[in-house]
């Protein structure tokens, strides 16, 4: 009687141990040389252009590289990331970075930062769990949006090329009668951000759903994507 207890008690015991915590920091690389190749699409409004609706398509491609790593004035490691630009695959690339968008970005136990054409953003959070919010704006003065995990730790498929292990952060979504904002990322393991789609617009015009047909849209973007070519370490 008593072996059976025991027996018991340490099932019992076993089944009560807490689910180890998942950190994730792989999805936040940071060797120096890695890089990260992206096919970048955008439309956006041009309030000088006649044509009706008045969008502006632009394709391009963005090299993005953790060129080095430096302390910064409070004494933590900084990588510091250089934008590379170029039109298309035969083309050269041409350095985009300028003394006003200097892009860092810093990994920490509890959470990664960026800071992007002078906003810092916490783009990811640790540990990790399907449907952590944060706010991610919580060191810039845009507005508090919650940031959600939606997927951890899935498959995917990006640009015909597959991923074993993913997420996707759920930035905002927001509309009303004038305007309309969604932004969401998606990263790779290894790799850091494979995906990006941005739509974030407004219109002058007056409208009477939420959001207003994108033909009336005035200024911003009506659609930017950050979709994954290639990566390595060079």
């Amino acid at each position: 009687m008593v072996s059976v207890f025991g027996l018991v008690f340490l099932s019992c015991k076993k089944e009560s141990q807490p689910t180890p915590l998942f950190m994730g920091y792989d999805y936040f690389p940071t060797r120096v040389g890695h890089y990260v190749i992206y096919q970048c699409d955008s439309i956006v409004v041009d309030p000088f252009n006649i044509r009706i609706p008045p969008f502006d398509t632009f394709t391009y491609q963005i090299k993005e590289v953790i060129d080095s790593v430096f302390l910064n004035n409070q004494g933590q490691p900084t990588m510091r990331i250089v934008r590379y630009k170029r039109t298309n695959d035969s083309t050269p690339w041409t350095n985009i970075l300028t003394s006003e968008k200097v892009w860092t970005g810093n990994l920490f136990s509890n959470l990664a930062k960026r800071q992007e054409d002078n906003y810092v953003y916490v783009k990811l959070v640790f540990p990790m769990s399907l449907n952590e919010t944060w706010n991610g704006n919580v060191y810039n003065t845009i507005g508090q949006w919650n940031y959600q995990y939606t997927t951890l730790n899935t498959p995917a498929t990006i640009n015909g090329i597959r991923f074993d292990s993913t997420l996707t952060v759920f930035q905002i979504k927001d509309s009303s009668l004038l305007n309309y904002q969604y932004y969401m990322e998606q990263y790779a393991t290894g790799v850091g951000l494979i995906y990006k789609k941005v739509i974030d617009w407004s219109t002058s015009k007056l409208s009477f759903s939420s959001p207003p047909p994108v033909d009336s849209a005035t200024s911003g973007c009506i659609l930017y994507t950050e979709t994954y070519l290639s990566s390595g370490n060079q």
